[in-house]
């Protein structure tokens, strides 16, 4: 997942306080606690931050990989105090489209409550739902750059 975002954004990952390997271990292990699938989750942070490039209305610092609260126009959208607390929040906003299922974790997703619980149980069925793009379908581009990501020549490091 890692090797995959160095590929697509070899300069410019722009990420506080957490590496790009740190933080796609922070899906997995989050996604799997939750039933979320960790790896596509990580591909709809590449989505919306641009493959952590950023440059829209969310900063690095906020830890929001996925735009939770953010509408536009200059709104930033939530803020959370740690990769793992943005993490958790976004595994946690999925699961609440995707399932009835309680939290397995302490909820910290602050736009929990706002969805009707199993209404996307699968991505492309998060169109216009999670993000209100006019055109394409949100899920099924999420679920395009993961196959991309799949197909990625992992590096093993030499001893």
């Amino acid at each position: 997942m890692a090797d995959y975002v160095k590929a697509k954004n070899p300069r410019t990952v722009r990420l506080h306080g957490v590496t790009v390997e740190e933080l796609a271990k922070l899906f997995v292990i989050i996604g799997a606690k939750e039933g979320v699938r960790g790896d596509v989750a990580f591909a709809q942070a590449l989505k919306e931050t641009g493959y952590f490039r950023y440059g829209g209305d969310v900063l690095p610092k906020q830890h929001n990989y996925s735009g939770i609260g953010t509408v536009g126009k200059g709104v930033k959208g939530h803020f959370f105090r740690s990769p793992h607390q943005g993490v958790t929040a976004q595994i946690q906003h999925l699961k609440a489209y995707a399932s009835k299922e309680a939290l397995n974790s302490t909820r910290v997703d602050p736009r929990f409550h706002y969805v009707k619980r199993g209404s996307a149980t699968t991505w492309p069925a998060l169109h216009r739902k999670w993000a209100m793009q006019p055109k394409g379908n949100y899920g099924t581009e999420i679920l395009s750059i993961y196959k991309e990501m799949e197909r990625t020549q992992i590096r093993v490091a030499k001893k």
